[in-house]
């Protein structure tokens, strides 16, 4: 099959380029996992979390701007109730809810644990969306999300069937699995904003909201725990910094990049290296080790991943990879 990038002149060494950036990226979303553990280690979820979006949201704003005059565009300001409604509901879903089950789930657990369970994101967005629209699941997506759901399974109870039976689970475990579900749920809110916003100002919104709420939820947050307000050391700031700036704003530009170039489906088998890299940073810089059901059900998360993706397109032979795609249009905010 022909591919529109053979035989353009440059284009060899820009395909290097995006496939490059898309394994730093998928790097980077793999660093929040163990940033996240090291940010509250030294501040509650919700003031890590707000601190983080604080940082984003001012970055991602201002790209937004900066790109409207490049364009010689105005600002994209949301022009009826519904469509602000849609973008309060982004940050609602996306930004608040994702990050205090993100931040609370990785105060109570390990790094590894949390980037092997939040892996599950793309096939249960593929399999809600198909739910919310009414659409049919296909049965390959349906065999791949019981595949998913069997190594989560393995992997929040370390192979241990005594968990399973007592449903003795780790608390942080179990927080994280709302994780998948906040993220499902912004997919197919973002996949709808994508209609009258571009990805980038869709984010910078969602980030935006998604900071007001979780500003005030923090200020809550120590109002009831007391004692003095928190603050970061240099490793919990580069922590921070780490979330905001690589996680979050250059994994963002450089995801786009890569979609824009090579398509959403292609781009989008590049995240299932997020639990690798989550895993492999969480034994390098935390000293986590990984036991083998640990291991053994993280590949079978993927593995259901990549099998629940494989879903025939309109154009023979092409894999559509549903799962994955509706997930990398609204972007990886891990």
């Amino acid at each position: 099959m022909h591919r529109p990038e053979e035989g353009v002149p440059g284009m060899s060494g820009t395909l290097k380029s995006v496939y490059l950036k898309l394994v730093l990226t998928t790097f980077f979303w793999g660093g929040t996992f163990v940033a996240a553990r090291l940010a509250v280690r030294e501040a509650p979820p919700f003031f890590a979390a707000s601190s983080r979006f604080a940082i984003a949201a001012l970055c991602l704003v201002s790209l937004t701007v900066w790109h409207a005059r490049r364009e010689k565009r105005s600002f994209p300001a949301p022009k009826t109730f519904r469509e602000l409604a849609l973008l309060f509901s982004l940050g609602l879903t996306g930004i608040f809810c994702y990050n205090a089950v993100f931040f609370t789930g990785l105060k109570l657990t390990t790094a590894t644990s949390g980037a092997l369970i939040v892996a599950i994101n793309p096939l249960l967005t593929a399999v809600l969306s198909a739910l919310w629209l009414r659409e049919r699941v296909s049965p390959t997506q349906a065999a791949g999300l019981l595949i998913s759901l069997l190594g989560v399974a393995i992997v929040i109870s370390k192979g241990s069937f005594a968990v399973i039976a007592n449903f003795a689970f780790n608390k942080g475990d179990l927080i994280m699995l709302g994780a998948p579900l906040c993220w499902a749920l912004y997919s197919i809110l973002g996949k709808k904003a994508l209609g009258a916003f571009t990805p980038l100002a869709a984010t910078a919104y969602a980030a935006l909201f998604g900071t007001l709420l979780l500003v005030p939820a923090a200020l809550v947050e120590h109002a009831l725990l007391g004692g003095p307000w928190p603050a970061f050391s240099w490793v919990g700031w580069l922590a921070i910094l780490q979330l905001a700036l690589l996680g979050t704003v250059i994994g963002f530009v450089w995801w786009y990049q890569g979609v824009g170039l090579i398509g959403a489906s292609r781009a989008a088998v590049f995240v299932n290296l997020v639990p690798l890299f989550g895993a492999l940073q969480a034994a390098w810089l935390l000293g986590e080790k990984v036991v083998l059901p640990q291991l053994f059900g993280g590949m079978l998360v993927v593995a259901g991943v990549y099998w629940g993706g494989r879903v025939k397109g309109k154009k023979e032979g092409e894999p559509a990879a549903c799962a994955v795609e509706q997930a990398a249009e609204a972007g990886q905010g891990s």
